[in-house]
């Protein structure tokens, strides 16, 4: 290495540590700030996903229709096979809403909608939504828990009393849904909190009975034909559809991409589809709330 390259690589390497000097007492608050864009963009990014799927404004009223529909059908379906003990209820009543990831969305209605219209051209209505809820009815159990709180207090003399005050709820033991069948698990606790004795039961873990999507794969196996090496894709297209995104590459150009176009057969005319925020699945997935509902013939 000759001279000037020598001074030049000194120079540099004096440069560099010069202005690691300089920046090091500011590099606590560069990586926090750091942080902070990451966790806001995250969120605008979030606000936006979720402004985009809820936004009906570019909605049709025939598709409107029919995507109300499928929310009151996918509420009424995680409400009518349930039980606390041996009696029926139409409420969803865990204490800690364990259902809540359980739940049937009514994008996942929708979702299989659009793969029943994709594969065999089926037409997009209210007797096909009847025909696919049919298949997805959910049970969730309850068993009646009783949390027991026991007081000690003592009197000016030092004379102990205790009292015991009782309050019952409701825990989810089991859920068969589109998600899968689970039964959860729970033990006898004791907590004590200075003179406060808690008694109750603790959840301690769910437990998957056989497959995830157990009954999705039987649907499309069953109903819709899929071949058994197709099926994890096709349950992964569905479930991610319903979500309002899909991220693979193969057989999904009718939900992911804006250039792709597919027809979709509905009640009223033949639409095209473009895009996976576009017909068929257009809405944010989540139920914000539930009602009871009475049985009816139509639904």
């Amino acid at each position: 290495m000759s001279l000037k390259e020598k001074a030049k690589t000194k120079i540099k390497s004096k440069a560099k540590k010069i202005a690691f000097k300089v920046i090091k007492p500011f590099l606590p608050f560069i990586i926090i700030i750091g942080l902070l864009f990451f966790a806001i963009c995250s969120i605008i990014d979030a606000i936006f996903i979720q402004e985009v799927q809820t936004d009906d404004s570019s909605m049709p009223p025939t598709q409107l229709e029919l995507k109300n529909k499928c929310i009151k059908k996918s509420e009424y379906l995680n409400t009518c096979h349930n039980y606390k003990g041996s009696e029926k209820t139409n409420y969803l009543l865990d204490m800690n809403n364990r259902e809540n990831d359980k739940l049937v969305q009514w994008s996942h209605l929708y979702a299989l909608m659009a793969f029943h219209n994709m594969t065999n051209h089926t037409k997009i209505d209210e007797k096909l939504l009847n025909q696919v809820a049919k298949e997805f009815e959910s049970t969730f159990k309850y068993e009646t828990i009783t949390l027991k709180v026991e007081t000690t207090t003592k009197d000016k003399d030092g004379k102990e009393t205790t009292s015991t005050k009782e309050e019952t709820s409701f825990v989810l033991v089991e859920s068969d849904t589109i998600i899968g069948h689970y039964k959860y698990n729970y033990q006898e606790q004791t907590t004590t909190n200075g003179n406060t004795k808690i008694i109750g039961k603790e959840f301690t873990n769910e437990e998957l009975i056989g497959e995830k999507y157990e009954r999705l794969r039987k649907y499309l196996k069953n109903k819709l034909h899929v071949r058994k090496d197709d099926v994890d894709k096709d349950v992964e297209i569905v479930i991610q559809a319903a979500n309002g995104y899909y991220e693979g590459e193969e057989n999904v150009s009718w939900l992911q991409n804006d250039s792709s176009q597919a027809t979709i057969i509905t009640d009223g005319k033949s639409l095209v589809a473009k895009g996976m925020f576009k017909w068929p699945i257009p809405g944010y997935t989540k139920i914000s709330s539930h009602f009871r509902y009475e049985s009816s013939s139509n639904y």
